[in-house]
């Protein structure tokens, strides 16, 4: 069975222009319909919600990967069910 391959990258948030997320994509065929899973959190505003310093010269936004990427994951996934489709048959980036 192929897996559907779940992409874990930082780029251009689509929901704030210009400023900077960590997301998880997917795209696959439904039913003959292609499907998009994509999730997003801003730098950011993860950072102030946790109490990091964002405009901190030595910030990496790297170092916050381990904790937003479970809960990307676990909105992809979330996302698949409402398409039938399951975990397993995902391919996440670190699993």
């Amino acid at each position: 069975m192929n897996k559907i391959n779940v992409e874990f990258k930082s780029g251009e948030s689509r929901v704030n222009p210009l400023q900077a997320c960590t997301y998880m994509l997917a795209s696959c065929e439904v039913d003959g319909e292609q499907v998009e899973l994509y999730s997003e959190i801003v730098v950011k505003d993860w950072c102030d919600e946790h109490g990091i310093d964002f405009e901190d010269e030595d910030f990496d936004p790297e170092e916050i990967d381990e904790d937003v990427y479970p809960v990307l994951r676990k909105e992809i996934v979330e996302q698949a069910a409402k398409y039938g489709i399951s975990e397993d048959a995902l391919k996440f980036w670190w699993d």
